[in-house]
């Protein structure tokens, strides 16, 4: 095999995950990720807590729109499920609205959700330092603690994310430093 097929071959194997729609991490600490997913017709930003033992949670930011998706693997949703999820932190208790997204996945607060404008406010809350918010849902899932007091170091990434979405493409490389092998 000669030189430039081996390279071409090596060039669509190694492309950026972000380029075949995958989520681009572009940091993570003490169980919380950001990352970019450049996803069609609609990029967002992702700022995901992985429990490591099968539950997650995660904020979806588009250019329009917020997700806070709750998410456990052994979950089997039926399709069309709509519950409620009480929200509960040292001073407030709040109850929303949840529903299908997938048969894993609750979306919390969906579009049409009173308060669902609220969302970004969480979002920028946590990274001012507020403090954890307990989950109770309505059925028999037990309480789930979501630590939004260790989110803070992310900030400026999550930062960094939101202006990608912004600019609406991945940021141009730099030809002076940039390594292209």
């Amino acid at each position: 095999m000669k030189i430039p097929t081996v390279m071409l071959l090596l060039t669509a194997v190694l492309q950026p995950a972000s380029a075949f729609g995958e989520t681009d991490w572009m940091g993570g600490a003490r169980q919380w990720s950001v990352g970019f997913a450049n996803e069609s017709p609609h990029p967002y930003c992702r700022l995901l807590w992985d429990s490591e033992i099968g539950k997650t949670m995660e904020f979806r930011q588009t250019a329009t729109e917020t997700f806070w998706l709750v998410s456990k693997n052994t979950w089997d949703i039926p399709a069309d499920t709509k519950t409620e999820v009480t929200l509960i932190n040292r001073t407030t208790t709040k109850v929303v609205a949840a529903e299908f997204f997938d048969k894993n996945t609750l979306r919390l607060w969906g579009p049409a959700s009173k308060g669902s404008a609220g969302l970004k406010k969480i979002i920028k809350n946590s990274f001012a330092g507020m403090p954890d918010v307990q989950l109770t849902f309505a059925g028999d899932e037990g309480d789930w603690t979501l630590p939004l007091s260790r989110v803070d170091q992310l900030y400026p990434t999550y930062r960094q994310c939101l202006k990608r979405l912004e600019a609406g493409e991945r940021p141009k490389q730099n030809p002076e430093t940039s390594k292209p092998f």
